[in-house]
């Protein structure tokens, strides 16, 4: 066999290990459902009193993104679906809101969240 053969199948074999397909269980990701859930909670009380904007002021700092925030709309009151809720990642939080806008209209909302501790804490609106 060639030199350049014989390395170029070397090399493919010796990056064969970077090709798998296999992702690490939820398990293995050692996720602490507290803390996301104090991170939601967090970002949720910080909406409602009105210093959502802190949030990426904190230490740790949470990022916040929600639509509804992001259009102007006040959280006056918000009820998680099932408080017994242990959260994990990449599955939605189901959350009801209520909502005020600047004109003083009320809307009601079904909003899920998914929320990230690492490698920093993010609280992301997901609705489907």
């Amino acid at each position: 066999m060639k030199p350049a053969m014989l390395f170029a199948l070397l090399l493919c074999l010796g990056s064969a290990g970077c090709w798998s397909s296999e992702r690490p269980s939820i398990d293995d990701l050692s996720y602490d459902s507290s803390s996301a859930r104090t991170a939601l909670l967090a970002a949720l009380d910080a909406w409602k009193q009105g210093r959502a904007a802190e949030l990426a002021r904190r230490k740790p700092p949470i990022r916040f993104a929600d639509e509804d925030y992001i259009g102007g709309w006040r959280l006056t009151e918000y009820q998680l679906v099932d408080p017994e809720q242990e959260i994990r990642p990449f599955q939605g939080v189901r959350v009801n809101l209520l909502l005020k806008n600047r004109k003083g209209q009320t809307a009601k909302r079904l909003a899920s969240y998914q929320v990230s501790i690492r490698p920093g804490m993010a609280v992301l609106r997901s609705d489907p």
